[in-house]
């Protein structure tokens, strides 16, 4: 396992997400149309600290293998995924139409 650390600072007001840890070795994500989705476990904090820890909490209490669930339960975590995407675009989306207001206010 190697463990990697990013300064991920995206642009949403919650600072939470500021951070990401994961395996480099099992990293496994996908992108498509709808948006990026990972399947792999990524911690996330305010500090690379704190994201570090949120990933060994995963890493200690994951559930079955990705093969080793149902077809209904992989389509359910898919589909809560991609909500979870969805939203994320959204939010950045917002905020990007908030900066754009905001810069044409005259001064």
């Amino acid at each position: 396992m190697k463990l990697r650390t990013e300064h991920v600072f995206p642009p949403i007001p919650d600072r939470r997400f500021d951070w990401a840890a994961y395996d480099e070795d099992s990293y496994d994500a996908d992108c498509d149309d709808t948006g990026y989705f990972s399947h792999s476990i990524v911690g996330y904090g305010r500090t690379e600290a704190d994201a570090i820890d949120d990933f060994w909490d995963q890493w200690n209490n994951q559930g079955p293998a990705w093969e080793e669930l149902s077809e209904a339960e992989r389509d359910r975590r898919w589909d809560e995924t991609d909500m979870k995407a969805r939203i994320a675009q959204e939010v950045e989306r917002l905020h990007r139409e908030c900066q754009d207001a905001a810069n044409m206010r005259p001064k």
